[in-house]
């Protein structure tokens, strides 16, 4: 008997992420020229989750595309760590054994995946990023994507569909913090060139910033002081840790709200370069996406703009 196989285009990739509600998808073609086409974007109604999954294989014909699925914050951490001196085959384990006292869960319990950070200079840092999950929900994940036929590549993490993001903003180059508020909480990175540098979890998001309202006049000032004074340390943090010169733009995520007056708030007591990203201005796609679905399907998006082959 012979087996046949369907063949993947490998230029293809869709992301999958989970939100408040809902399941986002995006497919994403490299083309030869390099640039990104979209080539759609789906937002799911998640009642039943596996049902989800399902009907996103099923509607979109995604079987057999590589699959970039994110994890949830709450299943894993990110820390940063000194790099044991260890060869590149025993880096892992040391680094678990030294997770031991900084996870809010057992480290037997975890999945670890380790990634450099980039020195000043070029060399080799000496210090990295481990990426702690919960060994329950990586599992979970894998049975979401098997049972509905999806072919997962890689199981990622929000910081990164965020850096995939922010590598494709001409500020990136020199440096850029990239800010993705939700209603509940929001996510900062801070990189260059491609490379992740620094990222800050905020614990509170557009409903405690704005409520009804996006007017710096009718937003929760204290809450906003609060957000430019994280902006400010991490932003410090980066130029005296990593001697990279300083960050000199702060660019917003879709959050589906306009951000306009905040920027212009942030700009006056910043002094930096502080704008709203629309994606319609970096991906191709054959329709525009209005600002609701920019904001839901972000980190899908960001998923399925992922080129490197190592994973969790």
């Amino acid at each position: 008997m012979r087996w046949f196989k369907r063949k993947v285009d490998g230029s293809l990739k869709l992301g999958v992420a989970a939100h408040d509600g809902g399941l986002a998808a995006a497919l994403v073609r490299q083309q030869a020229n390099g640039a990104p086409l979209l080539s759609w974007v789906e937002d799911i109604a998640q009642g039943d989750t596996a049902q989800a999954y399902a009907a996103l294989a099923r509607d979109k014909r995604a079987k057999g595309v590589h699959t970039v699925s994110l994890l949830d914050p709450a299943d894993y951490s990110l820390v940063m760590v000194d790099a044991p001196e260890v060869p590149p085959a025993e880096m892992r384990a040391a680094v678990r054994w030294r997770l031991n006292e900084l996870l809010d869960f057992h480290v037997d319990d975890a999945v670890i995946d380790v990634f450099d950070l980039p020195a000043a200079d070029g060399a080799r840092s000496n210090r990295l990023y481990a990426v702690a999950a919960r060994d329950t929900a990586v599992k979970r994940l894998a049975e979401l994507h098997d049972g509905a036929g999806l072919a997962l590549e890689v199981i990622d993490i929000p910081e990164f569909a965020l850096r995939n993001v922010a590598e494709l903003l001409p500020e990136d180059a020199n440096g850029v913090a990239l800010l993705a508020l939700g209603a509940a909480r929001g996510l900062m990175t801070v990189t260059r060139r491609g490379a992740l540098y620094l990222s800050r979890r905020i614990d509170y998001g557009t409903t405690r910033l704005f409520g009804d309202g996006v007017d710096v006049s009718a937003a929760n000032e204290g809450v906003l002081d609060t957000l430019i004074i994280e902006i400010q340390r991490s932003l410090d943090y980066y130029e005296r840790h990593f001697s990279q010169a300083p960050v000199q733009s702060i660019v917003f995520a879709p959050c589906g709200l306009p951000l306009d007056g905040v920027c212009r708030y942030l700009h006056s007591q910043l002094g930096m370069t502080v704008r709203a990203l629309d994606l319609n201005d970096m991906l191709t796609g054959s329709d525009p996406l209005d600002a609701a679905t920019q904001a839901r399907c972000l980190f899908a998006i960001g998923g399925a703009l992922r080129r490197e082959e190592v994973a969790l």
